[in-house]
């Protein structure tokens, strides 16, 4: 009878070890903080190795990233510099051996200085920086303008002194990262804040934000490799046009989204129309900032061309096309365009150059950044994907 009881309590005690080993090993094969669903980034390398190797570099992927060691912002060749509100209140940044700093210098004194912990932006046009204050994230007071090689006032913030307290929400996070998880909590005077659990905020807009949880199509795949037809992922080829839009449209429709539950819960699929307030297209000119969903939706191109985001984007490169491969994008459904009102000598010039009279670069009126030592700002342009014939531009032709 001793035996048998023995017995019975060590298999007990062998499931019972079996199974913490093996949830062990889950856990520590797969730790993506958005939970079991997702494989990680690192999973697609083994069988798409070409197309990560190329996603790593390009603008999407690197939409924000974490500055974790001492020499993680080396590659974003950002400079010292310093902004002057007035004589006596200025802003300077530092390259220290530890990393980026901010500091507040009032008549020459430091009164406050802050790390960078987390950059904005791929650097096309600029650079945001972020630091943690508790669990808070908080912008810093200036921006960096890589075209431009300048220091500026972070766009919104008071133009006659330095401001750190600004929280970096997580609306902006849905855009500029993968992931991050956030809780809410009473701040002072019965307000409500945002804080974030600081290691599950994935930087970057990565392959599974785009394509969805791939743990299953993972683990399908490394047990059948012979199959080469995609399991358990969303194929957008099969997606309806709009849908297809709708992926990206989750971060190109501006701040105009207010949803209940957070965007990061969006996958391949789904549909804006479901999200309240999402700011659908009612004929009106939007903002070229953030509302290229918008602006295409305004187009014939897309209301009768069904042209989309990857018409033009391929999401994968990390090459920018220069205006001549676009415009031949453009010359490949509209080959019998004629442009007979325009002279002889600029006919020649536009065959390579569609793009800047059909989609001009526009000044946003949401966003301009103010220079140091001054009150001017600099008007933040970007190009329209409203695609259309703008009239002003034919008349100075």
């Amino acid at each position: 009878m001793g035996r048998r009881r023995f017995s019975l309590i060590f298999c007990i005690l062998a499931i019972f070890v079996f199974a913490v080993v093996q949830c062990t090993q889950v856990k520590s094969k797969n730790n993506d903080s958005r939970g079991p669903a997702y494989a990680g980034s690192t999973a697609c390398v083994s069988c798409h190795k070409d197309l990560t190797e190329s996603a790593v570099h390009n603008s999407h992927f690197n939409a924000s990233k974490m500055l974790t060691k001492p020499d993680s912002a080396d590659s974003l060749h950002i400079p010292d510099g310093e902004f002057v509100f007035n004589e006596q209140t200025k802003v300077q940044v530092k390259n220290r051996v530890d990393g980026l700093y901010q500091s507040a210098l009032i008549n020459g004194v430091d009164k406050k200085t802050e790390h960078t912990d987390m950059i904005f932006g791929a650097g096309n046009s600029a650079y945001t920086f972020a630091f943690w204050y508790g669990k808070q994230l908080m912008q810093m007071p200036l921006n960096y303008l890589t075209k431009e090689h300048q220091w500026v006032n972070s766009p919104g913030f008071p133009d006659n002194q330095i401001y750190f307290g600004r929280p970096i929400v997580s609306r902006c996070l849905e855009c500029h990262s993968s992931f991050a998880d956030k809780k809410m909590v009473q701040g002072a005077n019965f307000s409500i804040e945002e804080e974030y659990v600081k290691n599950s905020v994935i930087a970057g807009i990565d392959c599974e934000r785009c394509h969805g949880p791939a743990a299953q199509h993972v683990a399908f795949h490394e047990e059948n490799p012979t199959v080469k037809t995609a399991r358990f992922m969303v194929s957008y080829k099969k997606l309806a046009l709009t849908r297809r839009v709708d992926v990206c449209g989750v971060c190109h429709s501006g701040t105009g989204i207010r949803t209940v539950t957070s965007t990061f819960s969006f996958k391949p699929g789904d549909t804006l129309k479901t999200m309240p307030e999402y700011s659908a297209y009612r004929g009106e000119d939007p903002d070229v900032h953030g509302k290229q969903k918008q602006l295409l939706e305004a187009s014939v191109c897309y209301k009768i061309g069904k042209a989309e985001c990857i018409t033009c984007h391929d999401v994968h490169d990390n090459k920018k096309p220069g205006l001549a491969i676009y415009s031949a994008k453009c010359i490949s459904c509209h080959q019998e365009v004629k442009h007979e009102t325009l002279k002889e000598k600029d006919k020649a010039v536009l065959a390579k150059n569609c793009i800047d009279c059909h989609m001009p670069v526009k000044e946003s009126h949401a966003i301009g950044f103010q220079m140091s030592n001054s009150k001017e700002k600099i008007p933040y342009k970007l190009r329209t994907h409203r695609i259309a014939i703008y009239n002003e531009l034919v008349k100075r032709k």
